[in-house]
């Protein structure tokens, strides 16, 4: 036998979709010049570095293992130094006849076995000798350490003679022992891949002479490896117009991915990284349009608008309150920013702390205790308010002195939205129209604790939230970070005005509207 295994060349934006090919279909794509016993295409490469959003790189890490686990392909992922046979291990390696370099090779070759994989076995075993004869290190040392990482990883994931190419990604900087087993089982036929943020890594494969064909895909910044990511973060996703020098595969979303109404029950919001004129582009496109728009097993990614708008352009108030009322959406829900709303009493605060431990909230027990006002809801929907209420305690994206006291209003907050926006909610399809919320604020008084954390909580709920301040007076972000939302500043203020009380257009009346002049209001923002 003697099958070619060929490095071939991964493309970063499709980086998934290229490891997720299975033999047949990479064979067919290169022009079906080979059978899959004549040629075996892998994929050997080096994602090194990171981006300069830490959240973007860790949903990037955390997405591309979690589609990868979701498949059928073997995978195995590590993210430490792979171990060394202990001294009972090293005893099926005692028997090796070691007066010879031959017989070294042979003994320890004839110790390599895919046990569902016969095929792969006699690669190994030919890429081993290969191997072995070039190294200048300790060929049975060598050897032995090669022998015994492929077998417990190959047999632990079940490679089998399947049409799947087996997958091997390492995350973090390894040691030169693991470098050399990562260039052995690309020469196996496994897909290996070696992700790290630290871009110092790159040194240990230069250093290697058995990687000499690695493919390099260089990230631009670089920071210490930290542990692997759990679950995705809410983050901000720059679009194509904010990052023109960058080219995103997301904004190539489009309107041919069918899904079914109501098809998915749990989301995660991402706000959008936008100028001011893509809040007037985005704003009525479906969540399905826009770029981060992602679906991750049951579950979808919906990018929002969380944006503050100071000033009103020209100081034309007129042509300002025609364009804010073309924002406003059958979806929509309007509020004029008035005195702060009643407080929570403290008695109230202090019946939620029995629910908190640190910053985690005992949400299925609060599900189930008579504080909970939304038992009429389905429980999908309970299960989300709950999900986004703990992912606003452990953010940290509100800025109050006392922590139990801000989990405490999070949960106030969380069980005590208005009527109008449960019913956004149980409307809500996660990949059609996104429903909104609008505050005009004209007022000296800065947003209250209650108000600020029911904004954010809307924004992980998946609204876009959109504050218009005419004046530019400090309001949301008295208590919320500023690396939750967007501002952007047109360049006169104006006080003292009166805001009119516009109403939530039908979906008839807002298909007139909606070719308004939005754009040219903001166009001089910065």
């Amino acid at each position: 036998m003697n099958t070619l295994v060929e490095i071939v060349s991964a493309d970063m934006n499709r980086l998934t979709e290229d490891l997720l090919e299975n033999h047949s279909s990479r064979l067919f794509s290169r022009g079906g010049h080979f059978s899959k016993d004549q040629m075996i295409p892998v994929y050997f490469a080096l994602i090194f570095g990171c981006e300069e959003n830490a959240d973007t790189y860790s949903n990037f890490l955390f997405g591309l293992k979690d589609d990868i686990k979701k498949t059928t392909k073997p995978f195995a992922f590590i993210d430490s130094p792979i171990g060394s046979p202990d001294d009972n291990e090293r005893l099926a390696f005692s028997g090796i006849d070691r007066s010879a370099t031959g017989s070294v090779i042979s003994g320890l070759c004839s110790m390599i076995e895919i046990k569902k994989d016969p095929s792969r076995t006699l690669i190994a075993q030919k890429a081993l000798g290969d191997m072995l004869s070039l190294s200048r290190t300790d060929m049975f040392e060598a050897g032995v350490s090669l022998v015994y990482k492929l077998n417990l990883i190959a047999n632990g994931i079940c490679v089998s003679e399947s049409d799947e190419i087996p997958l091997i990604m390492y995350y973090g900087n390894p040691v030169p022992e693991d470098i050399f087993f990562l260039c052995f089982a690309q020469r196996c036929g496994f897909d290996v891949i070696c992700v790290s943020p630290d871009k110092s890594c790159l040194t240990g494969f230069e250093r290697c002479p058995f990687a000499d064909k690695i493919q390099k895909l260089q990230l631009p910044a670089s920071r210490a490896v930290t542990p692997f990511p759990t679950k995705l973060v809410k983050a901000k996703i720059a679009t194509v117009a904010y990052s023109a020098e960058r080219e995103l595969d997301t904004a190539l979303y489009g309107g041919d991915t069918i899904f079914r109404d109501r098809q998915f029950e749990k989301m995660d919001s991402a706000v959008l990284k936008t100028t001011l004129d893509e809040i007037f582009i985005l704003w009525d496109q479906p969540a399905k349009f826009r770029s981060g728009f992602a679906v991750r097993g049951d579950r979808v990614v919906v990018p929002t608008i969380f944006a503050k708008i100071n000033g009103v352009d020209d100081g034309d108030l007129k042509a300002y309150w025609r364009q804010v009322e073309d924002m406003i959406t059958p979806f929509t829900t309007y509020i004029i920013k008035a005195p702060s709303y009643k407080r929570p009493a403290a008695n109230m605060l202090a019946s939620y702390s029995r629910f908190v431990s640190g910053n985690r909230i005992d949400t299925a027990s609060l599900m189930k205790s008579p504080l909970n006002k939304y038992s009429f809801l389905s429980e999908p929907l309970q299960e989300l308010i709950f999900e986004k209420m703990q992912a606003c305690a452990e953010d940290g994206m509100l800025e109050l002195d006392d922590p139990t006291e801000s989990i405490c209003y999070i949960i106030h907050a969380a069980l005590n939205l208005d009527r109008s926006v449960l019913r956004s909610l149980q409307k809500y399809d996660f990949t059609k129209d996104i429903p909104k919320f609008v505050v005009v604020d004209s007022i000296e008084e800065p947003f209250s604790k209650l108000e600020c954390v029911q904004l954010l909580l809307l924004s992980y709920l998946g609204f876009d939230v959109l504050i218009l301040s005419p004046s530019g007076y400090r309001d949301i972000e008295a208590y919320v970070s500023d690396d939750a939302f967007e501002t952007h500043t047109l360049n006169e203020f104006k006080y003292n005005v009166s805001v009119p009380r516009f109403k939530t257009p039908d979906e008839a009346k807002y298909q007139k509207q909606k070719n308004g002049l939005f754009k040219k209001l903001f166009r001089k923002g910065r």
